[in-house]
């Protein structure tokens, strides 16, 4: 049996794929082990939507690092990146996010010293395959593959192409699967949840609401939603978030508090319309946890225009922001862009940002003083404590001795800046 290192980079949908990588392994008489050193080949589940360097990067170090083994690029696999690879490993195997099936062929073929890349996009729903999950508590389930918008910073829809929605009952039925698991958290993922059904006649909360008609002990956390759809269907998205299996989450980009830069970046939404649905969510939802991603130092992005994603984020309190600094991804509109903002600025900005986003998240986590209820365990933390969840997957932080989906219940006894010190007493 040989062995096989299977690593992941990036989002929750990487990894969910790089999941089924491993199973598809598994499955094939494969062993598939938790570290290189005895591995005989290296499979490499890559991200590029932050840019190629970083990657490459990665993979000299763990060719440098391991300089007999053979190595798999797997996942995000840009065709700007590919010679950068074949500089460090000409005998690297490629297998992109549309192939993901073919991984045991490749792996195959790869120890065999004949190394293929198996690039062309098709269109494949990802579900029903055998899993190793990375967790055994948290179920990954993508809904969709790929992007109906057009952003002028995002390489991601370069690789993964238009947007194709999964069928319903055939995520409902990966729902159950995750379930029959024992998985007390399940992920959607997708390159945008928001634009789900629109190509097959239906929307995103009615999938969440047969989700939910789901017999068993979980809850359902929706991932990465661009808000320029929520205007079709916000109510009924409260409405779906009625259910107790729907943890009040919500993960809804704005990107940037200027709406000069939104056109720039063709976000397709006004900065007025995304503070009239985060409005409505708050006020049907005070305990919402929300999530957004912004950019700093976007082309043309003038000092004042920074100042007012500084102050949206004051005023809407987001519980969590994802900052990322420009950087000119390959064949996008915005690397083209005149105006490019300096390094040196664009990291200043990320640091003034990074410091009041931790006030806005202290001030959050206010609201959860004194909090008392049930937490699942879902994470080995460090020095001997463990992660759970609330209901609206806040982060409690506890001592004792856990094991993974067990419930417990916490008081909460201090706070920081982006979690919560919970005290178990039950």
């Amino acid at each position: 049996m040989e062995k096989v290192f299977v690593e992941s980079f990036g989002c929750s949908a990487n990894h969910g794929e790089g999941e089924v990588m491993k199973g598809l392994l598994h499955k094939s008489k494969f062993q598939v082990i938790d570290g290189k050193d005895d591995a005989e080949i290296i499979v490499m589940n890559i991200c590029t939507v932050k840019g190629i360097s970083k990657v490459l990067k990665q993979i000299r170090k763990t060719k440098e690092e391991f300089p007999h083994k053979k190595l798999v690029i797997a996942g995000c696999v840009s065709r700007d990146i590919i010679a950068g690879i074949k500089a460090i490993d000409p005998e690297a195997s490629l297998l992109s996010t549309h192939n993901i099936h073919d991984i045991v062929p490749v792996v195959e073929e790869t120890l065999n010293n004949n190394p293929v890349a198996e690039l062309a996009p098709q269109q494949q729903v990802k579900l029903s395959f055998p899993k190793i999950r990375r967790n055994p508590v948290v179920g990954i389930v993508p809904i969709s593959n790929g992007c109906d918008s057009s952003c002028t910073f995002c390489s991601t829809k370069l690789i993964k192409g238009w947007h194709k929605s999964y069928p319903v009952e055939a995520l409902v039925d990966e729902v159950k699967n995750c379930v029959a698991d024992g998985c007390k958290e399940v992920w959607l993922t997708g390159q945008d949840t928001s634009c789900y059904g629109q190509d097959i006649g239906t929307n995103l909360p009615f999938l969440l609401k047969r989700m939910c008609e789901v017999e068993g002990d979980f809850k359902i956390r929706l991932g990465m939603a661009n808000p320029k759809h929520f205007p079709k269907f916000v109510n009924e998205l409260i409405e779906a978030y009625k259910n107790p299996k729907m943890f009040r989450f919500l993960h809804m980009p704005v990107q940037s508090g200027n709406n000069e830069i939104l056109k720039a970046m063709k976000r397709d939404y006004t900065l007025e319309q995304f503070e009239d649905i985060v409005r409505e969510i708050r006020a049907a939802y005070p305990d919402m946890t929300l999530s957004t991603d912004i950019i700093v130092g976007f082309p043309g992005e003038t000092r004042d225009q920074f100042v007012q994603s500084l102050d949206l984020i004051k005023k809407l309190q987001f519980d969590i922001v994802n900052i990322s600094r420009f950087a000119p991804r390959s064949g996008t509109i915005a690397a083209k862009m005149e105006n490019q903002i300096e390094g040196n600025e664009r990291k200043e900005r990320s640091r003034i940002m990074t410091n009041i986003c931790e006030h806005v998240g202290f001030a959050r986590n206010q609201t959860w003083k004194k909090w008392e209820g049930e937490i699942v365990i879902d994470e080995q933390g460090k020095n001997e404590t463990w992660v759970g969840r609330n209901y609206a997957y806040k982060t409690v932080v506890v001592q004792g001795n856990f094991k993974l989906g067990q419930k417990v219940k916490v008081k909460i006894t201090d706070l920081a800046n982006f979690f919560l010190w919970g005290e178990v007493f039950e």
